[in-house]
């Protein structure tokens, strides 16, 4: 998992960025803004499971967020957590 962000460690949506997969992933949500989970494993030729795991890291990194509409899962990019992190506020003073 990722680590609880000591002050001189990373803030977790960097840590976020540390797999191909996930920067795929995340290319695709800029693109494309929401996106279906089951769409986006065709896109990258990855299982759900996979994928979903991928997104779980990018959740708990703050960089995406997640919404349920009846049994599909969509995602799309949580730019104002990244904008409004009060870790790296307090962390820049």
């Amino acid at each position: 998992m990722f680590l609880q962000n000591p002050r001189n460690e990373l803030p977790d949506h960097f840590l976020a960025f540390a797999n191909p997969t996930r920067l795929r992933i995340l290319e695709r949500l800029a693109e494309n803004g929401e996106v279906n989970v089951n769409d986006l494993a065709v896109y990258l030729h990855m299982s759900q499971p996979r994928i979903s795991w991928h997104l779980r890291m990018l959740r708990l990194g703050g960089v995406i967020r997640t919404r349920r509409e009846g049994r599909l899962v969509y995602c799309s990019l949580d730019v104002e957590n990244i904008r409004h992190d009060p870790d790296r506020k307090s962390e820049s003073s």
